[in-house]
This record gives structure tokens, sequence and C-alpha cells, in this order.
């Protein structure tokens, strides 16, 4: 059996669920160690011959959307979706404003 490398990013911490969603579905994978520390980034090896859909129909929609989960399968990649991540990420003042917002959204 040949190994396909899968890395994983989202915005909370998903690490844990993801493990449990994929021993559940008995898809055959080894966990990598991404070394970030934060639990927002994950590395996985699946056997080749699944599909990727099949990986992500495991782990399951809520927890794909909960979670903003994003897969990539070759390190180019998710290399670039980190820098283009963090590039598009709000600046505390426009999170001060967002939060604004919803505070006035729910008084309504």
């Amino acid at each position: 059996m040949e190994w396909a490398t899968l890395y994983i990013t989202g915005k909370s911490d998903f690490s844990h669920e993801v493990r449990k969603r994929l021993d559940h579905a008995r898809i055959k994978y080894m966990t990598g160690y991404m070394g970030t520390g934060n639990g927002k980034h994950d590395m996985y090896w699946v056997d080749e011959r699944e599909d990727i859909r099949d990986v992500k129909e495991a782990i399951g929609g809520k927890l794909i959307w909960k979670h903003r989960l994003r897969f990539y399968t070759n390190l180019e990649a998710f290399m670039e979706g980190r820098t283009r991540q963090s590039a598009s990420e709000f600046s505390p003042e426009e999170l001060d404003l967002i939060h604004s917002m919803q505070e006035l959204e729910a008084a309504h």
C-alpha cells in the first residue's frame, strides 16, 4: 500500500474530532505532525486509493463547516493557502467593527 499526503487547515482546533470521524469510517490513515502546536493545521497520510471526497464525507459537512476546513494534497498548495489565508484575516479594528455590528443586530 502506498500513502498520499493530505494537509488540512481550519479556523480552530479540529484534530481530535477529525481523527475520531476517520476512525469510525475505517479509512486507512496515519497522522503526521505539523509542529504548529495550535491545532489549526494537521497532516495525514491516507491510502492513495482513497478518494478525497470519501475522506471529506467521512469527516462530515457539519465538522468541515464548523472549523472551515480546507484540504490540500500537496505541500505547495498548502503553503500557498496559508499565505492567502493570513493575508485575508481581519485586523483588530475590523474585528471590533464586526463585533459591534453583531451586538447591534442582536439588540434588534
